[in-house]
């Protein structure tokens, strides 16, 4: 989950106190439901993010393996999430840019991604963010090639950047899959951090990730 403090910021974290669990019943029942290599393989897709999609979004944004990184270890106000989402609205009018949210053929929310135009001309910036119960499944990994992959394709940005904490070493792993190299090291307000980066002419990665289908 790159770049939480520049996502915090973006959402004026700051403006108010932590948010409640008042969605604990919605994320007891994501917990529930885990992957079971047993079933039927599901399917999973990318859709853009709409009004209607602010409490699933909320309730995953409370998960404390989520709010670890993303907001400097509390769980945020549900404004916020309503707030992401009117921004992809204005991103996506804007650039073409904005959040997606990751989901099976049940409709089961497990995860989002979303591409935000950044300071530095022609560029993203990726954020990424999984359920833990669909950790470890590579999804992360193809959620996040789909929307680059996009970008890239249709020559909306020059190159994309993503950040995590040091500690954070999964989402360090997921930008080098997506062929991202080190770009800095930054300073976060709890900690060091890193910054990678992936331009346009920079070599896919191998293996070549996995795009979803993607529903605009």
């Amino acid at each position: 989950m790159p770049s939480p403090y520049k996502f915090m910021a973006m959402l004026g974290a700051h403006e108010t106190k932590p948010g409640t669990f008042r969605f604990e019943r919605y994320i007891r029942i994501m917990r529930k439901h885990k992957y079971n290599s047993s079933a039927k393989t599901l399917e999973w897709h990318l859709r853009r993010a709409s009004e209607q999609d602010a409490d699933a979004l909320y309730a995953l944004l409370c998960v404390p393996e989520v709010y670890c990184y993303l907001s400097d270890g509390v769980p945020p106000p549900r404004w916020q999430a309503e707030k992401w989402i009117e921004l992809n609205h204005a991103d996506n009018a804007a650039s073409g840019l904005g959040l997606w949210l990751l989901e099976d053929d049940t409709h089961q929310l497990a995860g989002c991604v979303s591409l935000e135009a950044d300071t530095r001309p022609r560029t993203g910036e990726l954020i990424y963010l999984l359920h833990p119960e669909y950790w470890g499944q590579g999804l992360a990994t193809q959620m996040s090639w789909t929307v680059v992959e996009h970008a890239f394709r249709e020559r909306l940005l020059d190159q994309i950047v993503a950040g995590a904490d040091d500690p954070n070493q999964a989402s360090v792993a997921v930008m080098s899959r997506l062929g991202m190299k080190y770009l800095r090291t930054v300073r976060y307000p709890l900690g060091p951090g890193v910054e990678y980066v992936l331009r346009y002419d920079d070599q896919k990665p191998t293996p070549l990730p996995n795009p979803l289908s993607r529903h605009d």
